[in-house]
């Protein structure tokens, strides 16, 4: 066994071995893979080995394409042997209005994709299966490049490969611990010997929890029982001439393919699910099955006879019960473990052989430190050391049980909340707040009135739209305030604070009490970190982020460190705030201090601190909303005091809560970009549109790339869509957008503009269509809705109102 290699990964199943063939062939060939059993030998060995198109994440279904591209293409043409995957197609059944917007949704997702995605009708559906009832389906989608594989006869030919480019694996070979040394390199220790390695990636699967232990990081993911069922042949399915596809439905939450000659059936418990070695796994566990429990499974099998009369004709010849992993979202942990230096996981996939193609991602990521793709979604870093073990193993039973709901933008479920909390969770609460949770921390959405209660699940407008618009409408008009303590927040002091920070930083810092908008690159050019930066003394800043970037954004710092002299501090939970906005923002908190808030003396872009009643407050004159504003930072603890205090100040103003949904429609409106939409880690700032935040006349890290960007020209660029139609439906994001028929981008995100009455999006779209005024279409979930292209933004251009 080698005593030094660049990776070491460990754990042997669809991942792991995925991982280690990519990294071959991207030319990191000193890679060694240690398995405690058998290759496959945890979850991946008894998986259904379903691969889909049918997706909700665009950058899933990225991976997902590329793995059945991997398997059904490459494989067979680097090996010479014939495909074994079975491309029969897969079909999806909807029953309610929300799925068939869904439906619509993923349709329009797809064409940026490349994949087949095809609304069908019951009688098309009825040819490819003829078996199955489509009777009650209000919507059917047809997704003909999917299919499935036996897990084993993908991974072998993948570990061979990686062999053959260099690797070695070490199989039936524990690995005991995993010591960082001094220079920043792993030992690990093995039964069979120790491995020190620049890398080390944490693909254990079930194992996972165990394997993070052994570091010292809590790895957010459980283990739960899942049953399919394998039946004897039936005559019918003997005399066809073709594979029947993989059907899938919500009502019975289960799918359904051929195997043989018969049926396997797979119901996702829509209650009742069995978390499994919430104690801890057994070193010991390999190729383990647990015993069969179909009363478990009974209430959905009914479900499938009633879809799948045929079903009832042939007996059960085996059930399959294993161990498959959840995470609290349900998606992947891939990425570098915020706080060590090169520990990277690969695991907690529910659905692993689908995800396979990770590993081509993941090897870009570890050699460029970025991806063609966007990984955030999948960033391990997402969650922090507040996703306990009771948080994941209910967020996992979540997850599980809705495996196949349906899908809405608006959906928000309580399960495992409230976790992260304002100062102002409870009062808000009084004031009808209906919060949505953002990595773990609740922040308000809407508020309820007397007339709307509660939203509906819907891709469409909701009954919250209306109230919406009265939020919107009491910000414009008089004054508005929204709790914005839920987002990241970090204080960079020391004697090298300024250079660090103009090291990172692609646009000037700001001067002493002024506040200015920074992307942080890569080396490569992406965006890693929005930030604003508010400079309090010369090298004393307060950096604020996006929540769900908290911990990704202080790994990002920390790892860029290098020799500066600096301190981070991560404050997220220290400070907490208010926006404060509209044109009766300054004279309410003018009544609160002594001190001039004029114009004059407070302009727009300051930053002071200011007493409000007793408390010292730090204050922020910008407003994300697009009006006189103010933002209001101080310690958690005075919050609740100051909120109370503005809002007795601001009844006679008519002061009103708003929410995300208003806060979201405003900032379209002006035209700002939002992390996580516009901003992502496979695009540049200035594809973008931030080129006036972007001085290439310094250096900072990435500018190289930023330039070479600049030269070679942009292959996508940021427009901003005004619709000209009123169909009640906005843009979510990945929507495939047209010109004169042919696709030319896809939208990030969009909102209905309450104040200007229209609807709003961004698009990357090809650079050289776009100009002021070019029509467009996007195709939404309730049919193409008509837009085009205006360089300004749509609401008070000119900031007036901005600065006063």
């Amino acid at each position: 066994m080698k005593s030094h290699a660049r990776v070491v990964i460990i754990g042997g199943g669809s991942l792991g071995v995925n991982l280690l063939y990519h990294l071959t062939r991207e030319g990191w060939d000193d890679v060694v893979l240690v398995e405690k059993g058998e290759l496959t030998s945890g979850s991946t060995w008894h998986a259904a080995g379903l691969c889909s198109n049918f997706i909700g994440s665009h950058t899933v279904a990225h991976i997902h394409n590329y793995t059945i591209k991997l398997y059904n293409e490459i494989l067979p043409e680097e090996t010479g042997e014939p495909s074994v995957f079975h491309q029969c197609g897969s079909i999806r059944q909807g029953f309610t209005e929300v799925e068939k917007e869904w439906f619509r949704n993923l349709e329009s997702r797809s064409k940026n994709i490349g994949f087949e995605f095809n609304i069908i009708s019951p009688q098309e559906a009825q040819k490819l299966n003829p078996f199955m009832n489509f009777d009650k389906a209000t919507v059917i989608a047809s997704t003909p490049n999917d299919g499935h594989v036996d897990p084993t006869s993908v991974v072998m030919p993948l570990s061979k490969l990686a062999r053959k480019n260099g690797a070695e694996i070490y199989r039936n070979n524990r690995v005991l611990e995993i010591n960082e040394q001094r220079n920043g390199e792993w030992e690990v220790v093995t039964e069979q010997g120790t491995i020190t390695a620049e890398h080390v990636v944490n693909a254990a699967g079930c194992f996972a929890r165990e394997v993070g232990a052994m570091v010292g990081i809590n790895v957010p993911l459980i283990n739960l029982e899942h049953q399919y069922l394998v039946t004897e042949s039936h005559p019918d399915i003997e005399q066809l001439d073709f594979e029947l596809p993989v059907c899938r439905d919500s009502w019975s939450s289960a799918y359904i393919r051929q195997e043989g000659k018969g049926f396997l059936v797979g119901p996702y418990e829509m209650w009742g699910s069995r978390p499994w070695a919430l104690d801890g796994m057994d070193w010991s566990f390999d190729r383990g099955l647990f015993e069969w429990n179909l009363e478990a499974l009974m209430p959905f099998l009914e479900r499938c006879y009633q879809l799948t009369p045929r079903l009832e004709d042939v007996g059960v010849k085996s059930v399959i019960n294993g161990p498959i992993t959840h995470t609290p979202d349900d998606n992947i942990l891939a990425g570098p473990v915020a706080g060590l230096r090169n520990f990277w996981n690969l695991c907690g996939a529910s659905i692993g052989i689908a995800q396979g193609g990770i590993g081509k991602y993941m090897a870009q990521w570890m050699k460029y430190g970025q991806t063609e793709i966007n990984m955030a979604p999948l960033d391990t870093r997402r969650f922090g050391d507040w996703a306990q073990k009771k948080y994941c193993i209910i967020k996992a039973i979540e997850s599980y049980e809705a495996m196949y709901a349906a899908g809405a933008p608006n959906d928000n479920r309580p399960h495992g909340r409230p976790l992260r909390t304002s100062p102002l969770y409870a009062r808000l609460l009084e004031h009808g707040a209906v919060h949505g949770a953002a990595q773990g921390f609740e922040k308000p959405l809407w508020f309820k009135t007397a007339d709307v209660p509660h939203e509906s699940l819907s891709w469409s407008h909701s009954e919250a739209h209306p109230v919406v618009g009265e939020e919107c409408r009491a910000v414009q008009s008089g004054v508005g305030v929204i709790d914005i303590s839920g987002s990241a927040k970090y204080e960079i002091s020391g004697p090298d604070a300024t250079a660090y920070l103009d090291y990172l930083s692609c646009n000037r810092l700001p001067r002493v009490g002024r506040i200015g908008l920074s992307l942080f690159h890569a080396e490569g050019g992406g965006i890693m970190c929005e930030m604003s930066i508010s400079r309090l003394a010369d090298n004393h800043y307060y950096l604020i982020s996006a929540i769900g970037s908290e911990n990704k954004d202080l790994h990002w710092m920390q790892q860029n460190v290098g020799d500066f002299d600096v301190q981070i501090r991560n404050v997220t939970e220290d400070f907490a705030g208010i926006l404060v906005t509209g044109p009766k923002s300054c004279e309410i908190l003018q009544q609160m201090t002594e001190e001039d808030l004029s114009n004059e003396a407070f302009p727009w872009l300051a930053v002071r601190e200011v007493q409000l009643d007793s408390a010292i407050v730090r204050v922020i004159r910008v407003s994300y909303a697009g009006e006189l504003g103010y933002e209001l930072h101080m310690p958690s603890w005075q919050l609740l005091s100051i909120y109370d205090s503005m809002w007795r100040r601001g009844e006679e103003h008519g002061i009103r809560n708003f929410g995300g949904y208003a806060f979201n429609s405003m900032r379209m409106e002006k035209m700002y970009r939002a992390y996580g939409n516009e901003f992502t880690e496979e695009i540049s700032g200035l594809e973008a549109g931030m080129g006036r935040f972007i001085d290439l006349e310094r250096d900072f890290l990435g500018r190289d790339n930023l330039l070479q960007r600049q030269r070679d020209g942009f292959a996508i660029e940021l427009a901003y869509l005004v619709f000209d139609d009123d169909l009640p439906c906005e843009c979510f994001g990945n929507e495939a957008v047209y010109h004169n028929g042919d696709l030319i981008g896809l939208t990030t995100g969009g909102a209905y503009g309450h104040r200007v009455g229209k609807s709003l999006a961004f698009a990357y779209l090809k650079p050289g269509l776009i100009a002021d005024g070019l029509e467009v279409t996007v195709d939404t979930s309730v049919g193409s809705r008509a837009a085009h292209i205006e360089s300004d933004a749509a609401y008070d251009p000119s900031n007036s109102l901005l600065r006063g």
